[in-house]
């Protein structure tokens, strides 16, 4: 039987792998998986992708963990890892064809059936609908900065050391991302007011 890690502080474990209880690793996995894959997701617009983003990223996280520094929290260091692999593979053109959030997915349901607040009103569903609908409109450096700070709740400094930029041009990315989304959701409702 394993031993049970989840009260394990991340650095703890961290040292446990790195001193051959390779299964502590399973821990890390576990309080990543989530948010690496609505990253890599949200990055790559692709399931396949987004799993194969993961999977890399986990090899690469367990290889470079003797250089982790054990001050830091392992998720946001993760996390990077995956957006730095998310976007090299949509660099290479490595990637499927991106499949839009709100089609059915391999369970069949859609963006709308798999809306984690079943207590919104219609007017809360379509807003998020509306959001997820632009996000999928933007290019891909600006889709790529918000899923680094939304999705992956990173710092500036951490999607700064993601992307190799300065910060500052982090924070302006970040602006013009943001309009650039606020512009899509509005014509978004434009058009159904139109109809």
């Amino acid at each position: 039987m394993k031993p049970d890690h989840t009260a394990v502080p991340d650095a703890e474990v961290v040292q446990l792998v790195l001193a051959g209880e390779i299964d502590a690793f399973d821990e890390l996995v576990r309080r990543t998986r989530r948010p690496a894959y609505r990253l890599a997701r949200r990055i790559t617009r692709n399931h396949e992708d987004a799993d194969d983003v993961v999977q890399d990223s986990y090899v690469k996280a367990y290889r470079a963990l003797p250089r982790f520094d054990l001050t830091r929290a392992f998720g946001p260091w993760f996390l990077t890892i995956v957006a730095r692999t998310a976007l090299s593979r949509i660099r290479q053109g490595a990637r499927r064809a991106t499949v839009p959030l709100d089609e059915p997915g391999a369970e069949g349901m859609t963006l709308a059936d798999r809306l984690p607040d079943a207590t919104l009103d219609p007017a809360g569903q379509q807003n998020l609908l509306d959001v997820e609908r632009g996000l999928e409109r933007l290019s891909e450096e600006h889709r790529s900065i918000l899923a680094l700070r939304v999705e992956g709740d990173l710092a500036y400094a951490e999607i700064a050391s993601a992307l190799d930029i300065p910060v500052g041009t982090v924070m302006s990315r970040l602006a013009r991302a943001r309009e650039a989304l606020l512009a899509e959701v509005e014509k978004l409702r434009a058009s159904r007011f139109q109809r």
